[in-house]
């Protein structure tokens, strides 16, 4: 029992001497990032042209550039949460933003969103946004939006791409938005611009393109009501109907791309990659895809007569709806789950163009 209160002393003494050591440590860590930011400071305010090769940054002015960091040109950026800059010109990193006031080149990347003041020319990479306040050429990609005045090159997001001038290409998982596009709008959804020859999109809302209202009849029976919209080459189609061949379930569905191919002035070929589905209120629809090679009539500023012939496939777990395919085939397979049917069909309409 004596030998007990000797053995907690020692322990307590170890202890308060590890206390020390790490308290010591933490003031040597603390004073060394003081001197260096100190240093950055007064770094910043002698240099006269505000250029250096490397700058990091944690949250401004928490920087390697410190309160002057939005007046610098920077080589390389490496920052922690989000930096400030005037220009970049290599490589910027960002956990969370970039924020680079004037221009920017090369490669920035950021766990959220890029911002340039003025142009950028490289590549953007963001996981929420890339915003360009004047011109960008080369490639963009976010996970949800792009934005530029001009853009030269390719944009790639998950919901939108803004810009009003437009050279090159334009992916959205949703809307493109634009003025005018030299290149490829292509949407998930809609595309939006005064002047696109070439948007592909379900809709497409392009002011100098064409917009108009058909009804269609095919070879498995579907009347449809659609909404033609594109510009000069390329359209989109989406539409709903009935099917006369089937007693319960009738409801039509069909959405799709098309390309014209432009002849005269009242005379051009068509080509059209449709999707439709029939019986949508069923558990099992029947699913038809195909392509179709179509001429076109044109009849005074806004009719259309169209029809072709296509190739199509078409499938359905529904045995009950053997009646809708056709009699004849090119390749053929039938099971008790499932009926499967490649063969010929053909479509006509008329058209009315706004």
């Amino acid at each position: 029992y004596e030998i007990m209160p000797s053995l907690v002393g020692s322990e307590m003494c170890i202890r308060d001497r590890l206390v020390t050591k790490k308290t010591k440590m933490m003031k040597k860590i603390l004073v060394l990032i003081l001197c260096v930011l100190v240093y950055s400071a007064l770094f910043a305010q002698s240099n006269e042209d505000k250029k250096t090769v490397f700058q990091l940054s944690f949250v401004p002015p928490l920087s390697t550039n410190g309160a002057y960091s939005h007046q610098y040109t920077n080589t390389v950026s490496l920052n922690l949460l989000v930096g400030i800059s005037r220009n970049e010109e290599a490589f910027t990193w960002g956990g969370i933003s970039n924020i680079i006031l004037n221009d920017a080149k090369g490669f920035q990347m950021a766990g959220l969103s890029n911002y340039v003041g003025n142009d950028g020319q490289g590549v953007q990479s963001a996981g929420l946004a890339n915003i360009n306040k004047h011109k960008f050429s080369g490639f963009q990609m976010a996970g949800l939006a792009n934005t530029a005045s001009a853009m030269t090159g390719f944009q790639f997001a998950g919901l939108v791409n803004i810009a009003k001038e437009v050279n090159g290409l334009q992916v959205a998982g949703l809307v493109n938005i634009a003025k005018e596009v030299n290149g490829v709008q292509f949407a998930g959804l809609v595309n939006i611009a005064d002047k696109s020859d070439c948007p592909i999109g379900l809709i497409n809302i392009i002011k100098n393109g064409e917009m108009g209202v058909a009804v269609t009849y095919d070879a498995l029976g579907s009347t449809v009501a659609t909404f033609r919209s594109g510009g000069r080459y390329t359209y989109g189609i989406i539409g709903v109907g009935y099917n006369h061949k089937t007693e319960n379930n009738s409801l039509v569905a069909e959405g799709g791309f098309g390309a014209h191919i432009p002849v005269t002035s009242w005379f051009r070929i068509n080509n059209e990659l449709k999707a439709s589905t029939i019986g949508n209120d069923s558990d099992e629809p029947v699913l038809n895809t195909g392509y179709s090679l179509i001429p076109s009539f044109r009849i005074g500023k806004h009719i259309e007569l169209f029809g072709g012939v296509g190739i199509n496939y078409m499938m359905t777990k529904d045995v009950s709806n053997s009646k809708i395919f056709p009699n004849h085939s090119l390749w053929k397979k039938t099971g008790s789950t499932k009926l499967q049917q490649l063969y010929i069909g053909y479509q006509f309409g008329v058209q009315y163009i706004f």
